[in-house]
């Protein structure tokens, strides 16, 4: 006989509970009909309201508490500057900087005539500005170079801007060939324009867009702009949350731009999209995609469980029924209660499933067996009797663990925490009424034992009764053994680890991070004024993980009067009218053909006078690739017609910018453009300092230092990095805070409810082993937590006491524990598990990494759970029963 103390606190429960849960069975069965049509229509109204209704937000600001001091930081500084945050960044790339900033320049004026879903749009390195004052960004003794280049090539670009074609371009290059040949002359600059030549040539047959490097030959003059090659463009996206994909329409009218334009390979340029904006437009689109995946596998997989489970397709069609009502009346409370969903809690769905139909297991299973015993009426009361008290221990068992999320600054999860903490509780209703219902309708009259199936025959044979105490022993010392690889465990705080690293949006976000020039990571500090700013800038600059330092002020050229007056010298050489660019008749194919040859015998006969040195190696090489071209295309006339727009077709803008530049006017802070401006100064007169790392960005520990190096200058700073390090300490700090309030609450909840200590330990026994064995099987699969799958250690806790629950309350009713995994409540329990499992594990399969990463460390805690549930807790009340035996 079990001590008295166990039935005694048994029949509290009885007085408390039992009437109750027995009435609302009771009334269900005797209103079988009228429940359904309600639950139907309720049903019916959720799911359209849902679906009317389902939005997702990426708005980060919204994942974290706005009461942390870096998160106030970040308001004020969107306050001051809101237009800086959720951008597209267009990367423009070529091989020729000066294609790509002229493929940039042609897309900004297309999307400013013809973008749709678009506020504002501009090119960092482009613009009337930088055009004319581009020069004044060089140093002077970049300047004296240019300037000399363009005195020895004036004649040349004199003469070709008057006729810009390739018979003409080849004609001034044999004149030159024929100068060099003469005894004493050299022309340096011949090398580099042969090497252009050549390698537009070769570009040809390699199937590359290949360009002549006319920015190059002329000298650098681009001001802003990252490695060579790239341009950028940034849009202001408007932001619509409906239809899975907030910045859709902005992102056609970018890939519709660069269609209309011919901005692809097969014209030497590609178009990448990446910024905060198309990152949550890919976020949303997966996360939509795969949770809706993810739902509707988790029902395959829990239909299959059923199944085999429960052998009867009635209470399997019973058990969806219910499951799917619950599912609409939580989703519908999520959306009212908490608007647009987070990237999530979304996955409330796949959790919901997993969870609630462990409840219609427990019931429909206790139900077969009570049903041996009577008829419906009968069954339905016992088994509200039976199952009642520990389903609505488990309901709340399970809500705690997701309530715990509430408290927290982890405000993205709160979310997540209301929704499936309020779904517990539909799940219960709904197993409460609905189920004993659709039972009496579907069952009434035969209601079927539950026959002992191979399941209960392999759980009968585990010996846990016979080696208790080996048990015992062996989990303790297992979990002392976990320890070190617990320890070893790491945060991963980056969100983009979370993302599919094949998209576009992160490959090209992950190659720009290693940049220390435009990197998308930048830190962001704001200063009340601009002097104030330009301290902080020399400051900051000072630090080795520090690459780069703007505020206004870096936009205000240095030693204006000393560059003014060599560009004024370099005008007087080559003045801006002697290179306007006419516009000339494009040259026959046989035209080009015929000048390509000639062009190949100056070079042979270049080489011949000559013997060595770097432009007779140049010419020989030239000569080379040009015999090759022709013997391939010197019949093709669309190839021959190419190659004139290959080799000269960017020179007309080159010489154009070459025009403006010589007219290069003194720059002050107020002739900065007024979005220039705006970007740095805000209009109450707070100045931005924007902060770059000379650091690789694409790993955590570079991220680390790069933020506390500049927090130790600006404790305010802002910006990616800091929300990154200082928010995943919040989140840590937050599920450690959950973790402790789960723990200690549901505690509580099994002293007040079994009213026995020993009971509780039994139950919190098995949760501890299996949350450091979840914790130490993650670090041997290499599975980090991060911040979708941390939420896994305070909701194990809320699970493995459910499951626990429903076998220490069969002990407490007389069933020995040489008998305990042989009843139904024990196969209940592991096909609950297994169907929870599966459930879980879908979200394994999902496209997004960050719902894949959650869905395999549910499946490894649940897995840790059951192994722990159906070994360890046996075990523990198998030497507690033992000692009762003594005691008595």
């Amino acid at each position: 006989m079990r001590d008295k103390r166990h039935l005694g606190s048994v029949e509290r429960i009885d007085r408390w509970y039992y009437g109750a849960l027995i009435g609302l069975a009771d009334f269900s069965r005797r209103r079988a009909w009228w429940v359904v049509a309600m639950a139907v229509a309720l049903s019916a109204a959720s799911l359209t309201y849902t679906v009317t209704h389902f939005a997702i937000s990426t708005d980060m600001g919204r994942m974290l508490s706005q009461d942390l001091p870096f998160e106030r930081a970040q308001l004020r500084f969107n306050k001051a500057f809101p237009d800086l945050n959720k951008t597209l960044l267009i990367v423009v790339h070529s091989g020729s900087p000066t294609l790509s900033r002229r493929a940039a320049s042609r897309l900004t004026h297309w999307l400013r005539r013809h973008g749709q879903g678009i506020t504002q749009v501009r090119q960092p390195d482009g613009g009337r500005f930088f055009a004319r004052e581009g020069l004044l960004y060089l140093s002077q003794k970049a300047l004296w170079r240019l300037s000399d280049r363009l005195s020895q090539a004036q004649p040349f670009i004199a003469t070709l801007a008057a006729h810009p074609t390739l018979p003409h371009f080849t004609g001034l290059l044999n004149t030159a060939l024929a100068r060099a040949r003469a005894p004493g002359n050299s022309l340096p600059g011949l090398v580099t324009v042969f090497n252009g030549l050549r390698t537009t040539l070769q570009g040809e047959e390699q199937g590359r867009y290949k360009v002549m490097p006319w920015g190059r030959l002329m000298g650098a003059m681009a001001a802003g702009g990252g490695a060579a090659g790239d341009s950028f463009v940034i849009v202001k996206p408007h932001y619509d949350y409906k239809g899975g994909a907030p910045v859709r329409m902005a992102l056609r009218s970018i890939r519709a731009g660069a269609r209309a334009l011919g901005l692809d390979n097969a014209h030497g340029v590609t178009v990448r999209i990446t910024g905060s904006a198309a990152l949550d437009n890919d976020q949303v689109k997966t996360v939509s995609q795969s949770a809706g995946l993810a739902t509707g596998l988790s029902l395959t997989l829990v239909l299959v469980m059923l199944v085999l489970g429960l052998r009867r397709p009635r209470y399997v069609a019973i058990i969806l029924a219910t499951l799917f009502m619950g599912l609409t009346w939580t989703a519908a409370f999520a959306l009212i209660a908490t608007g647009p969903m987070n990237l999530i809690s979304v996955a409330f769905a796949v959790l919901f499933v997993g969870l609630g139909v462990d409840f219609g297991i427990q019931f429909c299973i206790r139900y077969q067996e009570e049903g041996a015993h009577g008829d419906n009426s009968q069954a339905i009361s016992a088994t509200a009797r039976g199952a009642g008290s520990a389903l609505s221990l488990a309901a709340v068992a399970a809500a705690i663990s997701f309530y715990s999320f509430v408290p927290t600054s982890y405000a993205g999860i709160v979310d997540l925490g209301i929704i499936s903490g309020t779904g517990m509780f539909f799940a219960l209703i709904a197993n409460l009424t609905v189920t004993p219902a659709l039972l009496t309708i579907f069952v009434n009259g035969n209601p079927e034992g539950r026959p002992r199936g191979r399941l209960r025959g392999l759980l009968a044979r585990i010996p846990v009764a016979r080696h208790p105490r080996a048990i015992v022993v062996g989990a303790t010392v297992i979990g002392i053994g976990l320890i070190p690889m617990i320890l070893a465990s790491r945060f991963d705080f980056d969100p983009m680890h979370l993302q599919n690293p094949h998209s576009e949006a992160v490959s090209t976000f992950e190659s720009l991070l290693k940049s220390s020039h435009v990197s998308p990571y930048p830190i962001d500090i704001l200063e009340p004024n601009l002097a104030a700013a330009q301290q902080t800038a020399a400051r900051l600059a000072r630090l080795k993980t520090v690459g780069r330092v703007l505020n206004a002020n870096s936009f205000v050229p240095t030693h204006q009067r000393a560059k003014l007056a060599i560009i004024a010298q370099m005008a007087m050489i080559v003045p801006p009218f002697s290179i306007h660019s006419d516009r000339a008749h494009p040259p026959s194919a046989a035209r080009i053909r015929a000048s390509l040859r000639h062009l190949q015998r100056s070079l042979q006969a270049f080489v011949a006078a000559r013997v060595h040195g770097r432009t007779v190696t140049a010419a020989r090489a030239l000569d080379a690739a040009l015999g090759s071209y022709l013997a391939r295309y010197g019949h093709n006339e669309a190839a021959l017609l190419g190659l004139q727009r290959r080799v000269i077709g960017t020179l007309p803008w080159q010489l154009a910018s070459l025009q403006e530049a010589l007219n290069a006017q003194p720059v002050t802070l107020q002739s900065l453009p007024a979005g220039l401006r705006q970007q740095f100064i805000s209009a109450d007169g707070q100045a931005r300092v924007e902060v770059f790392s000379s650091l690789n960005l694409n790993h955590n520990r570079n991220i680390v230092r790069f933020a506390h190096d500049v927090a130790r200058v600006a404790p305010d700073a802002v910006g990616p990095p800091v929300l990154l390090v200082q928010g995943g300490h919040a989140v840590v700090e937050a599920f450690r805070e959950a973790t402790a309030i789960s723990f200690i609450l549901i505690t509580v909840v099994l002293l007040l409810t079994l009213r026995s200590l020993a009971d509780a330990l039994t139950i919190l026994a098995p949760l501890i082993l299996a949350a450091m064995t979840a914790v130490a099987v993650m670090w041997m699969f290499g599975i980090s937590f991060n911040l979708a799958n941390i939420i896994v250690l305070p909701l194990l806790i809320g699970l493995s006491v459910a499951f626990s629950i429903y076998l220490v309350v069969r002990w407490r009713r007389g069933v020995g524990t040489a008998l305990l995994l042989d009843t139904s409540t024990s196969e209940a329990v592991v096909f609950s598990a297994l169907t929870t499992m599966c459930s879980f594990g879908s979200l394994a399969i999902s496209s997004n990494p960050g719902m894949a990463v959650l869905g395999e460390t549910l499946f490894i805690a649940m897995g840790a759970a059951l192994v722990t549930i159906l070994l360890v807790l046996p075990a523990i009340l198998s030497l507690r029963q033992t000692s009762y035996g003594h005691h008595a």
